[in-house]
């Protein structure tokens, strides 16, 4: 058994896609795989309902790439994502595959939007929460982290933010690439893909991850060691049938088995035979219409996607099914946007974005316990504003109407950003404000365990929050340094009570700062720095428990030349200060407990023998840490690994 915050999380994910669809020239949020890899260089897709430049976005953001992955070598994108400010990161127990949490900005788990090529991955069964534990770094373009309040584009489960993850496309010719690699804990992992492209009228791209480990004990006071196997499929391919005109596919497909322990009042968790199967299948199909394109002041883009996301979710105990969740989410959208250029005043741009949806989510539940098959819809209508002006102003605007199903209100939501370039001195400004959703969970409204009951008069969570900071760039943007204020309001907020949930009164009182940095020391040689503040209290003054007050990452990049090839060698720091955590007495009754605060330091290093062949080995925990990040779940010590990656690219 795992000990949750508030909301048990109950599932992974899987999905399937299937429809037409009609768009826009600027890729959407719905559409962030629909633009090469090329075009996203300094754009967002993720900010605005309409690809930004990064300069222009007024909401705090981080933007990680394909190369930040491959020089830091990580497996797992809940890794890279400790780099990032405001995020915190809680795996239970370093073993692969476990369950990991991720919360931006003190806000909790199930209340961040995760998207991956425009499929939303949050788990309907699982809590609405995404746990990224199954979710390998490999064949990955990017990763945007928007922090704040984002529902007003989004809807429910963006009240801390949302983290949109990219995949790599195909260009024209073919690649192929291909790397294995192993180390300690019976480690291994083997990845391949090849992509391309035909004169413009196709591209596609397909990858194929097996990882496996014979693991570590997850259990602090355990021994018996808890296996994962994870296999990770993904593809894409874009028919670009005119011009203006495209239609494409996305998927990923996931199965994972991964083996768990057990939990005991009084002691937390403890060595069980139990292990868990996971389907995942994630899919999306698009059309995308481009019109006026020739014209120098109006363009006018339509889209229609549909998405379709299940994950189905096996339960072993001493090798009997003991429980079955299956979560499904199911999206239908049109988006239109209209661009106006009306450079000859005040070199004003206007876009105007319209956006229909439709969701449905959807849980089955089969146990000793309990037999559910629930759903809900929403229908949401959005609208946005984006003004540009002289060259140094940029505003938007959002608001968006969602219409729930008769067992909670309707919603309005509403967002408000501002960006402003005093190009003389190399200084942006840049500030939003957000009201924020999060709608009860179908696991809350109605119950599917064994010691928890359903209460249908739960309402939506709901959030104020903004945020304000200042970009300043030095030595002709060698050096960048980015400070952020936020500050987040939630009432409404849904806690347990006994063997149920309630929406407590009062408000929540979350506020921070987030300071990143960036520098090229000399050629070559480049560091990248982040740190939170985060202070929080609940409407009865505690403090939210794994929201560390201090978190702080470092790293250092350096490219070499030795006998005529390229290397490199990446250190890594990564610190987390003190948090709080539940514990349980042999009644179950909980208290609080507090976790020492880690320090973590990873060393990476490659080297290229030949233009196609490199060798790569990296030293995980190097300082051997004892750490948790759940009570009574272990970490894992120091470890090393090593491989070989090879790739032909075009041919």
């Amino acid at each position: 058994m795992f000990t949750f915050i508030r909301r048990p999380f109950s599932a992974i994910l899987f999905s399937n896609s299937g429809a037409v669809l009609l768009t826009t020239v600027f890729s959407t949020p719905l559409l962030a795989s629909d633009l090469p890899p090329k075009k996203l260089k300094n754009m967002v897709v993720t900010a605005n309902l309409t690809s930004t430049p990064e300069t222009q976005v007024g909401s705090a953001i981080t933007v990680i790439t394909a190369k930040d992955i491959e020089k830091q070598q990580v497996t797992y994108v809940s890794d890279i994502l400790r780099t990032v400010p405001g995020l915190a990161v809680n795996q239970s127990g370093g073993g692969f595959g476990s369950l990991t949490q991720v919360r931006i900005r003190g806000a909790e788990g199930n209340q961040t939007l995760v998207r991956l090529n425009g499929i939303e991955l949050n788990d309907p069964s699982g809590g609405s929460e995404y746990n990224f534990g199954n979710l390998l770094a490999e064949n990955i373009e990017r990763i945007e982290i928007i922090r704040g309040s984002q529902s007003a584009l989004y809807g429910s489960d963006a009240i801390g933010g949302v983290i949109n993850i990219i995949t790599k496309r195909g260009n024209q010719g073919f690649q192929l690439n291909a790397q294995v690699e192993g180390g300690s804990f019976g480690t291994y992992q083997a990845s391949g893909g090849l992509s391309g492209g035909l004169e413009d009228k196709i591209d596609f791209a397909v990858n194929a991850t097996q990882f496996g480990s014979e693991g570590i004990s997850i259990s602090e006071s355990g021994s018996e060691k808890d296996a994962n196997r994870n296999l990770n499929l993904d593809g894409n391919v874009n028919f670009h049938i005119l011009d203006n005109w495209q239609i494409g596919v996305t998927g990923k497909l996931v199965h994972s088995n991964t083996e768990t322990d057990g939990f005991q009042g009084g002691i937390g968790s403890v060595d069980a035979n139990q292990e868990t199967e996971t389907h995942q299948k994630f899919g999306r199909v698009f059309s995308k219409l481009s019109l006026f394109e020739e014209s120098e002041w109006l363009k006018w883009d339509h889209m229609i996607s549909t998405n379709y996301s299940e994950n189905k979710r096996d339960n072993f105990k001493n090798n009997s099914l003991n429980s079955e969740y299956d979560g499904r989410n199911s999206k239908f959208a049109y988006q239109t946007n209209l661009f106006i250029d009306t450079s000859d005043f005040a070199q004003s741009h206007h876009t105007f974005t319209f956006l229909l949806e439709h969701e449905k989510d959807a849980v089955k539940v089969k146990s000793s316990f309990s037999d559910v098959d629930r759903s809900i819809q929403t229908s949401s209508y959005v609208g946005e504003y984006q003004l540009d002006l002289f060259d140094r102003l940029f505003i938007s605007g959002g608001i968006r109407a969602d219409n729930n199903d008769v067992l909670f209100k309707d919603t309005i939501t509403y967002r408000a950003t501002l960006s402003y370039l005093h190009k003389e001195t190399d200084t942006r400004l840049h500030a939003s404000y957000g009201t924020g959703v999060k709608n009860p969970t179908l696991f809350e409204l109605f119950g599917f365990s064994a010691n928890f009951q359903g209460n249908p008069n739960l309402q939506a969570e709901e959030s104020q929050s903004f945020d304000a900071g200042i970009e300043q760039q030095f030595l002709n943007d060698r050096i960048s340094l980015d400070t952020t204020y936020y500050n987040n309001r939630i009432e409404n907020l849904i806690t347990g009570s006994g063997t149920t949930s309630i929406n407590q009164k009062g408000r929540t009182h979350i506020q921070g700062i987030e300071v990143a940095m960036r520098a090229n020391i000399i050629n070559n040689l480049d560091f990248t720095g982040s740190y939170t503040w985060n202070s929080n209290k609940d409407a009865n003054g505690v403090s939210l428990v794994r929201r560390p007050k201090h978190i702080a990452s470092a790293n250092l990049n350096y490219g070499f030349k030795a006998f005529g090839n390229k290397g490199n060698l990446n250190v890594g720091v990564k610190y987390n200060g003190k948090q709080t955590d539940f514990a349980f007495d042999p009644s179950f009754n909980r208290s609080i407990v507090q976790l020492g605060d880690y320090t973590l330091v990873n060393v990476a290093t490659s080297y290229k023998v030949y233009d196609q062949v490199e060798l790569f080995a990296r030293v995980e925990n190097l300082l051997d840490e004892n750490y948790q990040e759940v009570y009574s779940y272990a970490a894992k010590g120091i470890a090393g690994y090593g491989g070989i990656r090879i790739s032909f690219e075009p041919f």
